[in-house]
């Protein structure tokens, strides 16, 4: 029962600390560049599309590392890291949607991509830092 709370939790948690890492951070880079936020809240300038990208790539970095860190070892870790992949897919997909015109096109699918990557990396990084804790 206790792995699958600490799964549960890992769920959960996952996009409640992207909000809490990525919202503030974007929005406080955005307030740096007033003049270049749109009527929608986002920018087409091409310069700070790609430092929000960066912002959203380290944030997901650090998700994935404490969601796969919070789900601990689990036969079903692949199975939980698929799920919580797609649940975030779900709710970029849902929150793009809503601020289509704010961002290049482009941006979007981007966005989509470094949620795959980013998730993973994270995970990725606990594998490998776990063997030196020991």
């Amino acid at each position: 029962m206790r792995t699958v709370l600490r799964e549960l939790i890992a769920i959960i948690s996952l996009p409640l600390l992207y909000g809490v890492l990525c919202l503030p951070l974007t929005s406080l880079l955005l307030a740096q560049y007033p003049n270049e936020v749109n009527r929608f809240g986002g920018t087409q300038n091409t310069g700070l599309v790609i430092a929000i990208e960066c912002l959203q790539l380290i944030s997901l970095i650090i998700c994935g590392f404490a969601a796969r860190m919070i789900a601990g070892a689990s036969s079903r870790l692949r199975l939980i890291q698929l799920g919580m992949t797609l649940e975030m897919l779900a709710i970029a997909v849902w929150v793009e949607l809503q601020y289509w015109d704010a961002m290049p096109i482009w941006h979007h699918f981007v966005f989509f991509a470094l949620i795959i990557l980013g998730l993973a990396m994270g995970s990725a990084l606990v594998d490998r830092w776990q063997p030196a804790r020991s």
